[in-house]
């Protein structure tokens, strides 16, 4: 219950093997994974944020100050998402897409689409217990799911190693939501939380989630 938002009306449905071990048991709150590149296992090299696969990121590699980098955010649970293709072409790594229709046109080029995203509290896995700074929190990005109905995504372009070691990088628009209307709560790297309203400029949003990004030193 710890992972679990009292707000969110479907955080305690969870799913069961005939044993009665937990096969799906959601969270509200997902890590900073970055802005968008999250990680390639060819390369082992991981995105902007906090955290990726086998990060090892300190207290002393956040040059931007712990109390101004985001350590976790907010997220629904069950959320839509698409994943396993792309992405297209025209959002390589330093060029994220920055609005809801640019990230539509990303997933709409994923091969499998999913209605479990934020439900497995330790899959480490971006759609699972992370989010990204890609779209400022409450974003509804609209989507046609293959049933007909619209609905708000999350995106991930390839699952975090499913490949092995020679596999596709994976991009990532895990938008941070939740049930309190207008504004999510965050934790940062120093512990204080903050709310962040949707209004909050995007640039901003994505400097928050980028321990390295010395956006500090720059506006001194």
């Amino acid at each position: 219950e710890v992972f679990q938002c009292p707000s969110d009306p479907r955080a305690g449905e969870q799913r069961f093997f005939d044993d009665g071990r937990p096969t799906l048991s959601p969270t509200n709150y997902g890590f900073n994974f970055g802005t968008w590149f999250v990680f390639d296992p060819a390369t082992e090299r991981g995105g902007d944020g906090m955290f990726h696969p086998n990060s090892r990121i300190g207290m002393r590699d956040v040059f931007d100050g712990t109390s101004q980098t985001l350590l976790a955010a907010e997220v629904t649970a069950w959320t839509p998402y698409m994943r396993n293709g792309g992405p297209a072409a025209a959002y390589p790594a330093d060029s994220p897409p920055s609005t809801a229709a640019e990230v539509a046109i990303n997933a709409a080029t994923g091969s499998q689409y999913k209605i479990t995203g934020h439900t497995e509290w330790p899959d480490g896995r971006v759609h699972h217990t992370g989010f990204t700074t890609t779209l400022v929190p409450g974003t509804d990005v609209q989507f046609v799911d293959p049933s007909g109905n619209t609905v708000d995504i999350n995106y991930n372009s390839w699952q975090e190693g499913k490949f092995g070691p020679a596999g596709r990088p994976t991009y990532a628009a895990v938008t941070s939501r939740s049930r309190h209307t207008g504004l999510v709560q965050t934790a940062m790297v120093d512990g204080s939380v903050n709310a962040v309203t949707q209004q909050i400029d995007l640039q901003l949003w994505r400097a928050m989630g980028t321990p390295r990004g010395r956006e500090v030193q720059q506006q001194l």
